[in-house]
Order: structure tokens, then sequence, then C-alpha cells
């Protein structure tokens, strides 16, 4: 049987747990002897590789060669390039992934093939990044049982599966994304009512502000134009900055010594300063809540009872207090920087338990130490971006250019199974069709094809031959975990016809086995 853990695979920082099957969570720390695990690569001259806190600690001095923040390319055409090799964000995070995996295994006295995870992903992220993070996992060779919606992951930890009368507001913001989610019960079963978020929204953009500010004494200085340009001096100065900014979490005032060449410098910052110069980040995040707070009760969604804060950077007092005065709720903080993991691991344990036994088995909820029989119950999640087939008009009323026809809405509950769309040949005799599905890109749906995003394009093969308006039936269905598959028919359902068609923005199995060769072959230092 394999091992389960769960991975919050994170911007910034990452973390494995494992629970047990008595309920006992256990962080499993990396080789450094650390449970937090910077998500960054170092790609060393001698053609191997570093991760974590030590690839970090090369961003003052060897910054070209370092990778941060790659989370928030996933399901993007991003190439880098490193010793005459090319990597994709699905590599960079497929290291990241071996990394951490290959240091559970070994805590858990197993191999990387003995373990099943876990994997979570941004509420926000679309099919395009959820396949991207897949791919990622299957460089890695780790066998990924699921991927779980980060604030889904923290109600598991949270326990909220088991809180009937509670409906609470998962406010989850890390180091590079911004996740928010409303889940409580629905005809006494728990579920995610609502989600909405920001991929581009999280600590690092606070860390930039820092920066800012401290750029700003630096400019003072008389050399100051020696600096603006020097690697190891910007590596020095955004080190500090996240520094700053933790501490100011409890301090009202903080000052760093950096020395630059040539010179110390005093370098300070002070809670007013940093929340003046990152207010509009705070209202960004707040129009999100309020956002996903009128999608759900627009879908019959009860009021709001908590507010739930996940992710380290809401240790920020000013993300408390703006939450406090805007809702006049309780606002609870318990452990954020491990509550996605920990949820990770309550559901690693409760799949890696019901594929081993031949009926499903309930294993003891995040709050419970007994043994498996009080259990945890699955929280259904919710499509996070509406899905729709660029349509061209046939009827009235009639459109000069093509459209987006929406087919699948936000926030409809997962799975979504063979939701059937028909559409029709245009021609006589007409032997294939082109598919092109589109992802909402914006936080509204929208029919203009440049506010979505390509997701899916590709044709439909073996058409019998007919008269022109002919029906074709699509059958699209989302997995648990977000994934899409897309099969046809004919008009009569009989006939299963062929559908070729490819990703946008995701490595094809080919691509996926290159890089995985590619980064089988690093030796992690």
């Amino acid at each position: 049987m394999r091992v389960p853990i769960g991975i919050d695979l994170g911007t910034t920082y990452s973390w494995v747990i494992h629970r047990g099957p008595y309920g006992n969570d256990r962080s499993l720390e990396s080789r450094d002897g650390r449970e937090l695990t910077p998500s960054v690569v170092h790609f060393r001259a001698d053609g191997s590789v570093t991760v974590g806190e030590q690839a970090k600690e090369r961003l003052a001095e060897d910054g070209e060669n370092v990778v941060v923040g790659i989370k928030r390319q996933m399901g993007q055409q991003f190439a880098l390039e490193f010793g005459g090799v090319e990597y994709t964000p699905e590599s960079i995070s497929g290291i990241i992934l071996r990394y951490l995996a290959e240091d559970a295994a070994a805590q858990l006295s197993t191999s990387v093939n003995g373990v099943a995870a876990v994997i979570t992903v941004p509420a926000y992220f679309g099919v395009g990044e959820r396949e991207a993070t897949f791919a990622a996992a299957q460089i890695a060779g780790l066998e990924c049982l699921e991927l779980v919606a980060e604030p889904v992951a923290a109600a598991y930890a949270y326990g909220l599966s088991e809180e009937p009368q509670r409906t609470s507001l998962v406010y989850d913001l890390g180091g590079g994304t911004f996740d928010v989610a409303i889940v409580g019960m629905d005809r006494g079963a728990p579920r995610v009512w609502a989600v909405d978020g920001d991929t581009q929204l999280g600590g690092l953009d606070w860390d930039k502000r820092v920066e800012d500010l401290l750029w700003d004494q630096v400019d003072a200085l008389p050399n100051a134009d020696q600096f603006r340009y020097d690697d190891e001096v910007m590596g020095i100065i955004g080190a500090a900055s996240e520094l700053l900014k933790r501490r100011l979490t409890v301090q009202e005032s903080v000052t760093e010594r950096v020395y630059l060449p040539g010179t110390a410098l005093k370098l300070t910052v002070t809670r007013n300063e940093l929340e003046e110069a990152t207010s509009d980040l705070t209202l960004r995040s707040m129009a999100t809540v309020d956002r996903v707070i009128s999608a759900a009760s627009a879908i019959g969604a009860p009021p709001v009872d908590q507010i739930l804060l996940v992710g380290g950077s809401t240790r920020m007092p000013m993300v408390r207090q703006q939450l406090e005065a805007h809702f006049e709720l309780p606002v609870k903080l318990a452990d954020p920087d491990k509550a996605v993991a920990k949820g990770a691991a309550v559901l690693a344990a409760q799949l890696v338990a019901e594929r081993s036994e031949s009926r499903p088995v309930l294993l003891p909820g995040a709050g419970s130490s007994q043994g498996p029989g009080s259990g945890v119950r699955r929280i259904a999640s919710v499509l996070p971006r509406s899905l729709g087939i660029l349509t061209y008009s046939s009827g009235a009323p009639l459109r000069e250019e093509p459209y987006v026809r929406h087919i699948l809405h936000a926030n409809m509950p997962l799975p979504i199974v063979n939701s059937e769309h028909v559409v029709a040949t245009v021609v006589d005799n007409q032997d294939r069709a082109r598919i092109q599905l589109y992802e909402q890109a914006g936080t509204r749906e929208s029919a203009e094809p440049a506010d979505n995003r390509l997701l899916v394009e590709g044709e439909v093969l073996g058409i019998p031959p007919r008269a022109a308006g002919s029906p074709i039936r699509l059958r699209i269905s989302v997995s648990l975990d977000g994934r899409i598959t897309v099969v046809s028919t004919d008009g009569d359902r009989v006939n299963e016809l062929e559908v070729e068609a490819f990703l946008h923005g995701v490595l094809d199995d080919n691509e996926v086995a290159v890089q995985k060769k590619n980064v089988s072959g690093l030796k992690v230092v």
C-alpha cells in the first residue's frame, strides 16, 4: 500500500505532511532539517541543481540561474534555458516535487515509488494550470492521487466537513496567489458554494512594495546609481524586504543593517508605511471577497458565519483588521502555514485507504485523534471559471463574428459528467469539424473571444455523410480535481467520433516524456 502524503506546492514555500492511520499528523522535513521549503531552484554550473533554502541563498550572487515563483507561470508557454537545456514551468515544478517527495520518502522509510500524494492548487487555477500541475507530478515520477483546491484543503484541516451549522469564508493569501471560497453545507452534505481568486496576487507583491520602500532609501545615497543595476545589491535588497515584512507582523517598526559594496546602511520601515504602500493590494483582495459572497448568495448559499485565514501572508495585521472592519464577523487564524498541507494529508490518507479496501473507508477528521470510524466526508468543489465553445451564428440574433457561448458556468458543482452540447455541420457531407473550447479569463463571463483564454483546440473526425445542419454532440466532463475530457458522438448518439485535440499552454505526452528525461538526469544536491 502506498504511503499517503499531502503536498502544499506553494509559489514561495512548500510543505509536506503525512497523516497516520490514527489521525496523527507529521510534518516531513527537507534534507536541510526545515519543515518549510522555499519553492526555489538553483541551476549550478556543474549541471546539478539545489532546491529550497540553499537555492534561495544563491539569489544574491547568482540570481540569473535561480528560479523563483514558477507557480505563477503554470499553464503558460514560458521556456527557461540552463546549461543548454530547455525547461518548462512543469519541469521546474517537477524538480521541486521530486525534491519534496525524495525527502518525504526517506523519512517514511520508503521510496518515491512508495508514496502517493494529494497536491494542492489555487482554487482559481483554470484547467490549463491544473493539467500543468499534474504533468509536473508525472515529470517528478510521483503518483498524484488527486489535485485539491487550496481552500478546500484548508476546509479539511479546519474540520469544516463536520460543521453542519456553519458557513465559512476561507481567505487564502499565500506567497504568490490569492483564493477565496465559501464553504458550508447543502442538504446535509459539505460543499463549496463559490470560489474566486487572483493568481497574480500574494505575499510576493507585498515584498515588492517593501523593496520599493528600501530602494527609496538606497536612492538617497550619493553613489546610488552604482547600486541600481548591481545584481548582488538587488539580491541583498530583495532578501531584506521579505525579512522586514515578516518582522512587521509583530513589530511596529523594524531596522535591518545591510552591507552594500563600499558602505553599510541601516534600512528602516514602519508598519504604517507598509500599510499605506500596500493598501491597494488589500482592497484588491476585498473586491474579490465581495464578488465571491455575491456569487454564493445568488445560488442560495447561507450567510457567512465566520472567516478562516489561510496562508502565511494572512499573518499581516492589516489583513485581519480589514476583514473585521468590513464584515464584523469572527476571524480565525490557526496555523495558517500548515493548514493547506494538513488538509491535503487528510484527503490523501482517505484516498489511499479507499483504494486499498473493497469499499470506501472514512478516516479520522482533521480535529480527531480517534481510530478509523469517526471520519471525514468529501467536500464537493466547483468549477472555478466558465467554459464555452467558439460559435458561428446560424440563426437570430445573427452575429457577423464568432463568439464564445458559455456552456459550463463558474461555480457549477464538480464533478461534471458528460454534459452534452449540440453543434452542427455547416456544409453537406462534412466529415470533420473544428472545435475550440475557451475558458473565462476575466472576472465575468464574456462572449468576446479576446476576453477568454483558448483552452482546447482540435477536430472531431469521422462524421457520417449527411446534409448541412446535421447535429454533432459534444460531451464534456470535468473531474473532481478540475481536469477536463471531451468526447463526441453523432446526432443519433450511436457512434462515438474521434476527437483529436490539445490543451493550449500544457505539455503533451511526448513533451512530458522529454522533460521527465531532462529532470531525471539532474543531480539534486
